[in-house]
């Protein structure tokens, strides 16, 4: 179907334009496009917003929405939300403009930082950070078959590869069930500050959350990487059947991860059959690559 729609514009009819200017343009850092004045006094200033989307949520995705931004204050009938480049400082220049802060910035299960607060007409208004190397999420949906156990380790070390070099952990890992993936995570570690966010694990919980329950009997789950104690523990709990990795332990560094060697094979001693290197058709330059990137990245900064 051919779109006929080429622009969303949001109006909002404001009885304090100055007080919305000083929210939307200056504090929030929406750049001024356009301004005409008419008759009788009348004003309005269009300002960029970037690419404009329209979010539809039923009833309860507004209550999940708003349990996980708010703790569970209701949202306005109409809520906007502003993608920025970073929550926090963001948050405090709207608080600084006298906008009241409902929520402080929170990390969401969609891997997103996300802060909320009223505009100057009471409207609730979130602003969202993605989390640096958020995976790609529409890998999720795709149908395997054919594809083969090469094609998706090829792609979970992509995923690695693009982690590191947005500055984040190089792990990436894919969940499947049925012959179509249900999940997709990097490490995000250090970007949310939670020590158990590795790749393996958020791909599990991706796929917890889309298929709507915590034993994930049938799900298998490619690694860029042989997978942690951590990893492995979580896999076990979730009952999660294989996790198939590319690169092996002895490719990551010790600056890259420095887990006790005998945690590591006591863990392994639980379920050894549940994890098994794959079939990549990589060289292990290019398994390591991820790695490498990492350590230059954080050589250079």
């Amino acid at each position: 179907m051919t779109p006929h729609v080429r622009q969303l514009r949001v109006v909002l009819n404001t009885d304090d334009l100055p007080a919305a200017l000083a929210f939307y343009r200056d504090a929030l850092g929406l750049a001024e496009r356009e301004a005409f004045s008419g008759p009788d006094d009348a004003r309005v200033v269009i300002l960029d917003a970037g690419r404009a989307t329209l979010e539809l949520a039923n009833p309860a995705q507004s209550a999940f929405i708003a349990d996980v931004e708010t703790g569970g204050t209701p949202s306005t009938p109409v809520r906007l939300a502003f993608e920025v480049a970073d929550t926090p400082t963001v948050t405090v220049a709207l608080t600084d403009a006298s906008a009241p802060l409902l929520a402080a910035p929170v990390r969401t299960p969609w891997e997103s930082l996300n802060a909320r607060v009223t505009d100057p007409e009471g409207l609730h208004v979130t602003v969202f950070q993605e989390l640096a190397g958020s995976p790609p999420a529409d890998l999720v949906g795709t149908e395997v078959a054919g594809l083969g156990e090469e094609a998706l380790l090829a792609r979970a070390v992509q995923m690695a590869q693009a982690n590191a070099a947005s500055g984040a952990e190089p792990f990436g890992a894919i969940a499947v069930h049925d012959g179509v993936v249900v999940g997709v995570g990097v490490n995000t570690r250090d970007v949310a500050v939670d020590p158990t966010a590795h790749a393996e694990v958020e791909a599990i919980r991706d796929a917890a959350r889309r298929l709507g329950r915590s034993d994930l009997t049938g799900v298998t789950v490619y690694s860029s990487c042989e997978p942690c104690p951590v990893c492995r523990t979580v896999a076990a709990v979730a009952r999660v059947e294989e996790v198939v990795y590319a690169a092996d332990a002895a490719l990551v560094p010790a600056a890259v991860s420095d887990l006790p060697a005998d945690l590591c094979r006591a863990v392994a001693q639980y379920r050894p059959e549940m994890v098994r290197p794959g079939l990549t058709g990589l060289t292990r330059e290019q398994l390591a690559a991820p790695f490498t990137t990492f350590l230059e990245r954080g050589a250079s900064g």
